[in-house]
């Protein structure tokens, strides 16, 4: 009897720590969206003073939130093993699933941490797709400037390829403009 007390003691705080594990979550998701917001603005607007320590703060939120993630998935990861809720073998799944693992609790925890759960891939998939939006944008400002480039300095269109056969860059060298364009 009492080594089922010590189990369930056991379960109730690991199930603790995964709730704070998910509010930390999205607390460092929050601090990413807002940094990244003023990365995006900080480009748009041309603004490259603060440009260095934005990337070096969204670098560390990144890292502190993939330390969370890993610290989260080992947590699941031995609840599931506890439960015996492995997932099947010969399946491509590592770690058993999140709803899986919550739908041995009682119901109003389960609300909560469900709901915590898809908060934090709500807010994950918000910062992906703006992270995809930026890039698509830098990508398409480096291909105006470049076409800009090769229309103004033609000489600057000769291919250089490497030794492995891939394209290289030409040398980005300095050019005076002496018309008005």
């Amino acid at each position: 009897m009492e080594a089922v007390a010590n189990v369930m003691a056991q379960d109730i705080m690991e199930d603790e720590r995964n709730v704070s594990i998910l509010q930390l979550q999205n607390e460092v998701l929050e601090k990413i969206a807002a940094v990244q917001a003023s990365v995006r603005d900080a480009v748009i607007n041309r603004e490259w003073a603060d440009f260095e320590s934005l990337l070096s703060t969204m670098n560390q939120y990144s890292d502190q939130f993939q330390a969370l993630e890993t610290e989260r998935a080992t947590l699941l990861t031995g609840l599931g093993e506890e439960a015996a809720d492995l997932p099947p073998r010969g399946t491509n799944e590592t770690a058993p699933g999140f709803y899986r693992l919550v739908s041995r609790l009682p119901e109003q925890d389960r609300n909560g941490l469900t709901e915590m759960y898809r908060n934090l891939k709500l807010r994950a998939l918000k910062v992906r797709l703006a992270n995809e939006s930026l890039v698509a944008y830098l990508n398409e400002a480096k291909t105006t400037i470049s076409s800009f480039m090769d229309a103004a300095y033609p000489e600057r269109k000769t291919r250089f390829y490497s030794r492995w056969g891939t394209k290289v860059s030409a040398d980005a060298r300095s050019m005076v403009v002496n018309h008005s364009l």
